[in-house]
């Protein structure tokens, strides 16, 4: 369980009163990003949670709309003058982290409101932090069967469950299509569009026609789209020569790894690799990974498109700001302030995560806290309203959607419930409201608001 508590304090002096709120962190963030395991990195290796590796192009990274939000830093290699753009009222944001490349910050362009945050820094290249993997079919974790015509999978209705192999094509139209530990290689494509893709466990690795022969330089071999409200929901191996990559393409497959539409998402739940390959997400999907390392990056179609990168930290935690005042009233009046962002970030890397956040408190007290310098938890009352901003895949909701749900902090209160798939955060910020007793004496009333996570 993971808790901050808020610590709230006034002055008054009749006829008013004023109270300020004091938050303190009880729990803190941190992270490490690694690669697989015996994979050797140059001394310029990239080492940002987002790392967009071509060299010279235009717009590298694209926003135009929709949100790129990471975990860590992102670095945009390409020297172009215009290496980034953001256009329209959205952002790059890169938590704890920095955003740069060579081409910042003058490079890194914005139109129609587009921001970054932190703002962009001048940082120099660096090399493919994955450079040293072996592909397939040389990789000891690359399957070898079955032999030429591979098979295609075209799943259209129920449950199916399918093995580790090479595949020409892979598609999942309704229904649940299954994954099997292991490693797929796929040499055409694989689309899922209204169905449903699991697996546990599972690399992806999209290599060319030409397979077991590597695919030329360059060209457009074996994609993965996520379309028209498809869900997939899966996880990296955690051991082998793929641990922690859910997907990987053949360094010189250009083709992209898409999501699109509203009510479509990729939760990767490790990392992915596609060296000379486009990360996509347009008209409303959305995806997660613990890691990118891609050729480039595109936003478009919605301002709901989202690419999250987070990191697997193993745990789930809060965070809170520091301060907050909650204002003035007289005797007999209410009080009513909000006390900034809270925010869960759950790094667990779970296939499936669920949480609740918890809202309570104490009493507020002054002097020898009698019943005349006591305000009661039930003089007290809490909203968090609605969630102000998610990533990764995740469906929260509010405790209490506005000032008219409000509730008691007489006892213990759920402020923000959440189900989903790998990483993610959700944040909101509540308003806490304070009935002042018309009898109230003049002081300093102090208590604690705790939130916990579990």
């Amino acid at each position: 369980m993971a808790r901050g508590q808020v610590r709230a304090r006034g002055l008054c002096r009749l006829p008013c009163a004023v109270y300020a709120v004091v938050l303190a962190l009880a729990s803190a963030l941190a992270w490490v990003v690694t690669g697989p395991s015996g994979t050797a990195q140059a001394a310029t290796a990239c080492t940002a949670s987002l790392c967009v590796l071509n060299p010279s192009a235009t717009n590298a990274l694209y926003v135009h709309p929709g949100n790129v939000q990471v975990t860590g830093s992102i670095l945009v290699n390409s020297t172009s003058s215009q290496a980034a753009l953001v256009s329209g009222t959205t952002s790059v944001t890169a938590t704890g982290g920095t955003i740069g490349g060579p081409a910042a910050p003058a490079g890194f362009a914005t139109s129609g409101g587009g921001s970054y945050n932190p703002a962009p820094t001048n940082q120099p290249a660096v090399t493919d932090p994955y450079a040293a993997l072996a592909q397939c079919p040389a990789a000891s974790g690359c399957p070898t069967t079955p032999a030429t015509p591979y098979p295609v999978i075209n799943h259209v209705t129920g449950n199916q469950t399918i093995s580790p192999g090479v595949y020409a094509s892979i598609s999942s139209l309704a229904g649940m299509l299954t994954l099997n530990p292991g490693t797929y290689v796929v040499t055409t494509g694989m689309t899922i569009s209204g169905g449903k893709l699991n697996g546990t466990g599972v690399t992806i690795y999209l290599a060319c026609p030409t397979y077991p022969v590597a695919c030329a330089a360059p060209v457009s071999g074996a994609f993965f789209s996520d379309q028209t409200g498809g869900k997939s929901s899966l996880s990296a191996p955690t051991t082998g020569v793929f641990a922690g990559l859910t997907f990987i393409a053949d360094r010189n497959n250009t083709a992209a790894v898409t999501v699109s539409g509203n009510g479509s998402w990729i939760t990767g739940g490790g990392a992915i690799y596609t060296a000379s390959g486009k990360l996509v997400a347009t008209s409303g999907g959305k995806a997660s990974f613990t890691r990118a390392v891609v050729d480039t990056v595109e936003t478009s179609g919605s301002n709901s498109s989202q690419l999250s990168i987070i990191p697997n930290t193993g745990t789930l935690s809060i965070s809170l700001p520091t301060t907050a005042g909650l204002g003035s009233a007289a005797p007999g009046g209410t009080v009513s302030a909000a006390l900034g962002s809270v925010t869960v970030s759950d790094g667990r890397g779970l296939a499936t995560s669920t949480w609740t956040a918890t809202v309570s408190a104490t009493n507020f007290t002054t002097g020898g806290a009698t019943s005349a310098e006591t305000i009661t938890t039930s003089n007290a009352s809490y909203w968090s309203g609605p969630a102000t901003n998610m990533t990764g895949t995740v469906t929260a909701s509010p405790g209490q959607s506005d000032a008219s749900a409000k509730q008691s902090l007489s006892s213990s209160r759920s402020a923000f419930t959440s189900t989903g798939n790998g990483n993610s955060s959700t944040t909101w910020s509540p308003t806490v409201v304070i009935t002042v007793p018309a009898a109230g004496v003049a002081g300093t009333y102090t208590g604690t608001v705790t939130h916990s996570v579990a």
